[in-house]
Protein backbone atom coordinates (compact mmCIF):
# COMPACT_ATOMS: atom_id res chain seq x y z
CA UNK A 1 0.00 0.00 0.00
CA UNK A 2 1.21 3.49 -0.87
CA UNK A 3 2.69 5.56 1.95
CA UNK A 4 0.97 8.86 2.64
CA UNK A 5 2.73 12.12 1.78
CA UNK A 6 2.90 14.06 5.04
CA UNK A 7 3.62 17.76 5.55
CA UNK A 8 4.41 19.13 9.02
CA UNK A 9 4.25 22.90 9.62
CA UNK A 10 5.10 24.68 12.87
CA UNK A 11 6.90 27.99 13.34
CA UNK A 12 8.53 26.65 16.52
CA UNK A 13 11.51 24.64 15.25
CA UNK A 14 11.80 22.61 18.47
CA UNK A 15 8.18 21.45 18.22
CA UNK A 16 8.57 20.79 14.50
CA UNK A 17 11.68 18.66 15.14
CA UNK A 18 9.86 16.59 17.76
CA UNK A 19 6.92 15.92 15.45
CA UNK A 20 9.19 15.00 12.54
CA UNK A 21 11.32 12.70 14.73
CA UNK A 22 8.23 10.92 16.08
CA UNK A 23 6.89 10.40 12.56
CA UNK A 24 10.23 9.16 11.26
CA UNK A 25 10.46 6.66 14.13
CA UNK A 26 7.11 5.31 12.95
CA UNK A 27 8.47 4.83 9.44
CA UNK A 28 7.00 7.90 7.76
CA UNK A 29 9.02 10.33 5.65
CA UNK A 30 7.45 13.73 6.32
CA UNK A 31 8.38 17.01 4.70
CA UNK A 32 8.60 19.86 7.16
CA UNK A 33 8.84 23.63 7.31
CA UNK A 34 8.73 26.36 9.93
CA UNK A 35 7.44 28.89 7.38
CA UNK A 36 3.74 28.95 6.51
CA UNK A 37 4.48 30.72 3.20
CA UNK A 38 6.80 27.85 2.25
CA UNK A 39 4.05 25.42 3.26
CA UNK A 40 1.70 27.24 0.88
CA UNK A 41 4.24 26.88 -1.95
CA UNK A 42 4.69 23.19 -1.14
CA UNK A 43 0.92 22.69 -1.32
CA UNK A 44 0.97 24.08 -4.86
CA UNK A 45 3.64 21.62 -6.01
CA UNK A 46 2.86 18.47 -4.02
CA UNK A 47 -0.40 16.66 -3.35
CA UNK A 48 -0.03 15.92 0.34
CA UNK A 49 -2.30 13.34 1.92
CA UNK A 50 -1.88 14.39 5.56
CA UNK A 51 -0.92 17.79 6.96
CA UNK A 52 -0.05 18.50 10.57
CA UNK A 53 -0.03 22.24 11.18
CA UNK A 54 0.22 24.64 14.05
CA UNK A 55 -2.66 27.11 14.12
CA UNK A 56 -0.93 30.24 15.40
CA UNK A 57 1.86 31.17 12.96
CA UNK A 58 3.09 34.34 11.27
CA UNK A 59 1.88 35.08 7.74
CA UNK A 60 -0.65 32.26 7.22
CA UNK A 61 -2.30 30.56 10.16
CA UNK A 62 -3.22 26.89 10.31
CA UNK A 63 -6.87 27.54 9.42
CA UNK A 64 -5.78 29.39 6.27
CA UNK A 65 -3.44 26.51 5.36
CA UNK A 66 -6.31 24.09 5.95
CA UNK A 67 -8.48 25.98 3.49
CA UNK A 68 -5.70 26.17 0.87
CA UNK A 69 -5.00 22.46 1.23
CA UNK A 70 -8.70 21.51 0.93
CA UNK A 71 -9.07 23.70 -2.19
CA UNK A 72 -6.24 21.82 -3.87
CA UNK A 73 -7.08 18.36 -2.55
CA UNK A 74 -10.49 17.81 -0.92
CA UNK A 75 -9.35 14.41 0.42
CA UNK A 76 -6.37 15.81 2.34
CA UNK A 77 -6.52 15.11 6.06
CA UNK A 78 -5.42 17.97 8.31
CA UNK A 79 -4.51 17.74 11.98
CA UNK A 80 -4.20 21.12 13.67
CA UNK A 81 -1.98 21.75 16.68
CA UNK A 82 -2.17 24.70 19.04
CA UNK A 83 -0.93 26.03 22.33
CA UNK A 84 -3.82 28.50 22.49
CA UNK A 85 -6.75 26.18 22.79
CA UNK A 86 -10.30 27.32 23.20
CA UNK A 87 -13.47 25.44 22.49
CA UNK A 88 -14.33 27.96 19.77
CA UNK A 89 -11.02 27.42 17.95
CA UNK A 90 -11.43 23.64 18.10
CA UNK A 91 -14.98 23.84 16.76
CA UNK A 92 -13.89 26.24 14.02
CA UNK A 93 -11.09 23.89 12.96
CA UNK A 94 -13.37 20.88 12.84
CA UNK A 95 -16.14 22.78 11.04
CA UNK A 96 -13.66 23.78 8.34
CA UNK A 97 -12.74 20.16 7.75
CA UNK A 98 -9.85 19.40 10.10
CA UNK A 99 -9.50 15.70 10.86
CA UNK A 100 -8.10 16.27 14.32
CA UNK A 101 -7.04 18.83 16.85
CA UNK A 102 -4.17 18.52 19.33
CA UNK A 103 -3.32 20.85 22.19
CA UNK A 104 0.27 21.73 23.08
CA UNK A 105 2.02 20.43 24.98
CA UNK A 106 1.07 17.08 23.50
CA UNK A 107 2.20 13.55 24.21
CA UNK A 108 3.74 11.67 21.32
CA UNK A 109 0.98 9.05 21.72
CA UNK A 110 -1.61 11.78 21.03
CA UNK A 111 0.24 12.89 17.92
CA UNK A 112 0.57 9.35 16.61
CA UNK A 113 -3.07 8.51 17.31
CA UNK A 114 -4.18 11.61 15.39
CA UNK A 115 -1.84 10.84 12.49
CA UNK A 116 -2.99 7.21 12.33
CA UNK A 117 -6.62 8.37 12.29
CA UNK A 118 -5.83 10.86 9.52
CA UNK A 119 -4.05 8.19 7.47
CA UNK A 120 -6.94 5.77 7.95
CA UNK A 121 -9.40 8.45 6.77
CA UNK A 122 -7.16 9.28 3.81
CA UNK A 123 -7.02 5.60 2.77
CA UNK A 124 -10.80 5.21 3.09
CA UNK A 125 -11.46 8.32 1.00
CA UNK A 126 -8.95 7.18 -1.60
CA UNK A 127 -10.26 3.64 -1.78
CA UNK A 128 -13.51 2.97 0.11
CA UNK A 129 -13.30 -0.72 -0.80
CA UNK A 130 -10.08 -1.05 1.22
CA UNK A 131 -12.17 -1.50 4.37
CA UNK A 132 -13.37 -4.84 3.59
Amino acid sequence: MEDPRILVVDDESEVLDVMVDVLKQEGYAPQATTDSREASRLLESTAFDVIISDIMMPHLNGLQLLELAKQQNPNVQVVLVTGYSTREVALEALSRGATGYIEKPFHTDQLLASVREAIWRWRVKRDPKSLG
